[in-house]
């Protein structure tokens, strides 16, 4: 029988204090960038036999046997990375062939350096897999091990630049199937992943290449959308091969489609997983929707070359891989729906969001500095999703479409199946038209943080334009945006300008007011005057016919009500009169979205109002998109005693065709918390909706929050406290929302200090996303200032926060701390 490996203190202590004199690169917690970087140079041509035994009860856990065989050339003692305790190796470890006793300090197995040869090693392994990035539920498994959780499962070099090829055993339960990206190409250990369960599976054919789906969705209306959804990977792997001159780079192209996915995707080779919700869409789903999955689609399959051929050395680089698969996403969206305008559907996709954290004090640079591999998931967020896409339109802009694929065609094929960093990148741009630097571009878009501020001035028939850096670097954001304004013949007509420095003069002559940043391109808060204010706010009529200058119109007032220029109240009739006569969907979609941000801020009166004629849109609006949108939104947020009772009409009969079940599932909430007294007939009702058990278990876990006695929200609040119960990351976040719901307040402001308490280990047990996750949920239903008192102080008595985390958190209050 294998037995476990077992220390006495004393030989612990003595291990620890000889491998602490031996060995010039620390043995600490995660994978430090110096450890990374001294393997880097030592170990090269890594190779990963695989063996896992899944048992067919979630209770028991899975095991691993393993052989690293890999090329050595240092003279330090070996690290390699493992989250796991001493107790969960089965054995002592074999090195080319004699026995170690193992150490296992500070997440590591520590290899005496007199057991290592220079040339080929080879360490074999065996032991109890940790569950952290396993994904078990009872009847299936996935694993996600991006940035740094493979080493919880078994001992690897976790780090993205010691790449290496993988060969997989798996041993699973009679029924199950499972998909994995085993595959001859070298790939980084946050890249590999397999998943087992019971799945349904499917097959196409698209361009003589099979494709390959699992999925667990049983509704056939839903599974009917698979045919698209393989035309759409078909399409994206066409265009991605076009553009970068390069075939598809691995063997096989498969996906799972998953439900309560932590994610919206992940790009493993041969195995992307998906969010179902984000895959298999609704009855009547809304362009915003359809355009949403397309670009998700395109998004992962442009990081088979980006991110998966080509992978950054380290992960303070790990926006790269994220810029262009949203750049190219947005490319290929163009193909698909050629009707939309796709200079507006960019702009609607990444200007709000972007904007939404570079407003906070919570904002950061795109490229961020990384220490230790155990803070690479607070490196993710809007700025290197939305900001980072926006900065390479520009570079775009800057050096040339034609320049730019040709710099990227080099790139990729110089560091393919290997490593490189955004100054490599550069470094290739630039040797193509050289006369325009990304470097310089890149000193300030890329390595500072922020966005500026933009005044203008008329000065007779000339404007001044002023950009100032609201951090007081005198930093230059070099872009071009348009100025509009009527002639005197009644023609809106719009002048480009292109401000590469802080002043900037524009001739207009005669003119009948200015639309400053008329073509929406412009990135920045744009410090309105009244009278653009006035002149904006009726966009809706005086430029009917122009898209972009109504959006611009949106998105420019949006801004300067965060600089303190127009009122809540104002903007909120302002924008109900846009909504009111809107005809293009994506523009009417953002106007939604703002609204409902509004609301908060607006007095109960005004808010109820508010809510009315919302109501009055969702059964009136000739755009079936602004119908369901508000619909939803009123649903989750409606609070006045009219407002509730007709959603509780729609709920009850289910009378909106265009909804989902999910919908209607997060409308039973909602009313649940409005209307106390038939809260339980709610959820009874609600559940026995429900057809299919994974939503079952979904529903059963959240609704609980809906419960009124306030002892049971308490205890479900100190049960989210607890890592096991926070493992279906958005299950918990939902809770967690309701708990914090803002018709709960004062009670739910006792979670704010606690909650905010634990966010290091939410930051340390959770996926990359999670930390924002917690956040929003924690935070986001609070107005009051008590809640911003509590915040502050929390803020002002944890100076030594993980700035990154920090910053999560400043990002995430923006809306608490403006009060």
């Amino acid at each position: 029988m294998k037995q476990p490996v077992v220390y006495c203190l004393l030989a612990f202590l003595v291990a620890l204090s000889a491998l602490s004199a031996a060995a010039s690169v620390p043995v600490v917690e995660g994978v430090s960038r110096e450890l990374a970087v001294y393997r880097s140079a030592h170990i090269s041509d890594v190779k990963y036999r695989l063996e896992f035994t899944v048992p067919d009860q979630k209770s028991q856990p899975v095991s691993f046997s393993e052989t690293i065989i890999f090329n050595w050339t240092g003279d330090e003692d070996l690290q390699i990375d493992f989250q796991g305790s001493p107790a969960q190796l089965h054995q002592n470890i074999v090195v080319n062939g004699s026995t170690v006793e193992a150490v296992v300090l500070n997440e590591h197995i520590v290899i005496p350096s007199r057991y290592l040869v220079q040339g080929v090693n080879s360490v074999q392994l065996s032991g109890i897999s940790g569950d952290k990035a396993l994904n078990r539920r009872e009847d299936y498994m996935y694993t996600l091990f991006v940035p740094d959780h493979a080493r919880s499962v078994f001992p690897c070099f976790d780090q993205p630049d010691l790449k290496a090829v993988f060969d997989l055993n798996l041993n699973i339960p009679d029924g199950w199937v499972s998909i994995s990206n085993q595959t001859s190409k070298p790939i980084p250990t946050y890249l590999f992943s397999f998943t087992a369960g019971k799945f349904s599976v499917q097959t196409a054919t698209r361009d003589g290449r099979q494709l390959t789906a699992l999925y667990r969705e049983t509704d056939p209306a839903k599974v009917a959308q698979l045919p698209i959804v393989f035309d759409q990977v078909a399409l994206s792997l066409r265009w991605m091969e076009e553009y970068t001159g390069i075939p598809y780079p691995f063997e096989h192209y498969g996906f799972v489609v998953l439900p309560g996915y932590q994610f919206g995707g992940m790009e493993h080779p041969g195995c992307i997983q998906f969010n179902d919700q984000r895959i298999f869409l609704g009855p009547e789903p809304t362009p915003d929707e359809e355009l949403s999955r397309l670009n998700l689609i395109a998004h992962e399959t442009a990081h088979m070359w980006f991110g998966d051929l080509v992978t950054m050395r380290w992960f303070d680089d790990v926006w790269t891989k994220e810029v262009y698969a949203n750049f190219m996403a947005d490319k290929i969206a163009r193909e698909q729906f050629p009707d939309i305008n796709h200079d507006l559907a960019f702009i609607k996709s990444h200007y709000p969001l972007a904007m939404s954290t570079d407003r906070t004090e919570g904002t950061h640079p795109i490229q961020q500095l990384l220490d230790n591999m155990n803070k690479a998931g607070l490196l993710y967020g809007n700025i290197i999703y939305h900001k980072a896409p926006i900065m390479m339109s520009k570079l775009e802009k800057e050096k040339g479409v034609d320049a730019l694929q040709q710099g990227l065609r080099s790139y990729l094929s110089r560091y393919a199946y290997s490593n490189a960093s955004w100054d490599d990148l550069i470094v290739e741009l630039d040797r193509f038209n050289p006369g325009h630097s990304a470097q310089s571009f890149s000193d300030v878009w890329v390595k500072q943080k922020g966005m500026p501020v933009i005044n203008s001035n008329r000065m007779s028939d000339l404007v001044r334009v002023r950009q100032s850096d609201p951090y007081g670097r005198n930093l230059v954001w070099k872009q071009g945006f348009d100025f509009g304004y009527v002639d005197e013949n009644g023609r809106f007509c719009q002048q480009h300008i292109y401000m590469n420095d802080r002043d900037c003069l524009l001739y207009v002559g005669y003119n009948d007011g200015l639309f400053v940043n008329s073509n929406a391109e412009g990135y920045g808060q744009f410090k309105l005057r009244n009278e653009d204010i006035s002149r904006m706010s009726e966009a809706w009529k005086t430029m009917a016919d122009n898209d972009l200058t109504r959006y611009a119109a949106v998105i420019n007032l949006y801004e300067n009500f965060h600089l303190g220029r127009i009122t809540a109240k104002e903007l909120t009739t302002v924008l109900l009169e846009f909504l009111t006569h809107e005809k293009n969907e994506l523009i009417a979609s953002t106007t939604c979205s703002y609204i409902s941000d509004l609301m908060a801020c607006l007095e109960s009166k005004e808010r109820a109002a508010t809510e009315q004629r919302l109501f009055e849109l969702v059964q009136q609006h000739p755009l079936q998109s602004v119908r369901q949108t508000l619909l939803r939104q009123l649903s989750l947020r409606a609070v006045s005693p009219e407002v509730v009772n007709e959603m509780y009409e729609i709920w009850n009969k289910q009378s909106a065709t265009y909804l989902n079940p999910r919908d209607y599932m997060r409308m039973a909430y909602h009313l649940a918390i409005m209307q106390p007294d038939r809260w339980q007939h709610i959820l009874d009702v609600q559940r026995s909706r429900l057809n299919n058990e994974d939503q079952r278990r979904e529903f059963d876990f959240i609704s609980r929050a809906c419960n009124p006695d306030a002892q049971v929200q308490q205890h479900l609040f100190n049960e989210l406290l607890q890592a096991e119960n926070r493992r279906i990351e958005p299950w918990a976040r939902d809770m967690l929302a309701l708990l914090n719901d803002p018709t709960r307040e004062p009670f739910s402001n006792r979670y704010i200090t606690t909650g905010l308490d634990i966010l290091p280990e939410i930051q340390r047990t959770g996926d990359i996303f999670f930390p924002g996750y917690w956040l929003t949920g924690l935070l986001s239903g609070h107005h009051s200032d008590e809640a911003k008192a509590l915040v502050e102080q929390w803020i002002e008595l944890h100076p030594d926060l993980e700035p990154a985390l920090m910053n999560k958190l400043k990002e995430n209050a923006y809306w608490i701390l403006r009060l």
